[in-house]
């Protein structure tokens, strides 16, 4: 699936702004050290490095943000060096063939191409993070979260699954009930994760709006508090999910 990760990017970063601008105190629900500086602090600070990954590709990678520069989260300069990040982003990625080389801490996705989904995804997420921490009705485009859902099955579980050693388990069916999209994650051997379109039969199987799915997914929201969300078969694979898929 390809979207305007740009416009994206754009609209996003601007609207964690304003939530910064609002109120940067309130606090992030599913965690009980982040408030919405933090999420604004995160997401600018990766913008401004990732901009510099591809301005500098391929070499540049992450160690750069041991030497970036970032004001305090309460610094009245801080609104502008995080849309300055953003601008900086935005034009790397405009300026820069997304078939180009770079660096990426997931090995296959080692192309500029890869961080404009990676950065556009980051923002939703963390967008959701700043509106749900004020309270705001809030919503992800179905489609959009269906690109993020992928991302995460295909991406975050190979990278955890591989860098933790995580031990195997079952077949797990993940459907939108909102939108065709469906997904089976095979975590039957070690270290290991298989994503497939292909319908077939799973241990377990977890449907639901494409956005709720994507709250799921990232942690967001346990699937018994997700809205229209249904968990069928083998149910207890949702208490061990930190073993099969550990944070990152």
């Amino acid at each position: 699936m390809t979207l305007g990760y740009a416009s994206i990017i754009s609209d996003e970063s601007s609207r964690i702004v304003r939530a910064y601008e609002l109120d940067r105190r309130a606090a992030v629900p599913w965690s009980d050290r982040w408030t919405v500086a933090t999420v604004a602090r995160h997401v600018a600070g990766t913008h401004h490095v990732v901009a510099e990954v591809i301005r500098a590709r391929p070499d540049a990678d992450f160690g750069l943000f041991g030497a970036l520069e970032t004001p305090a989260k309460d610094s009245p300069e801080f609104v502008e060096w995080f849309r300055s990040g953003t601008a900086l982003l935005l034009e790397q990625l405009s300026s820069v063939a997304a078939d180009d080389e770079c660096w990426s801490w997931f090995e296959p996705g080692r192309r500029v191409g890869w961080w404009a989904r990676r950065m556009a995804l980051e923002a939703v997420v963390h967008r959701w993070d700043a509106d749900a921490a004020q309270g705001k009705e809030t919503s992800v485009a179905s489609d959009v979260a269906a690109d993020g859902i992928d991302e995460y099955l295909d991406v975050f579980v190979a990278a955890s699954r591989a860098t933790n050693d995580a031990p195997a388990g079952p077949t797990v069916s993940f459907e939108c009930s909102d939108r065709s999209d469906r997904w089976l994650l095979d975590l039957s051997e070690r270290g290991e994760r298989v994503v497939s379109r292909e319908p077939r039969a799973a241990s377990a199987r977890i449907c639901g709006p494409a956005e709720q799915l994507l709250l799921v997914v990232w942690g967001r929201l346990p699937a018994s508090d997700a809205p229209g969300v249904e968990v069928s078969g083998d149910v207890a694979v949702l208490d061990r999910w930190s073993e099969l898929v550990p944070p990152m």
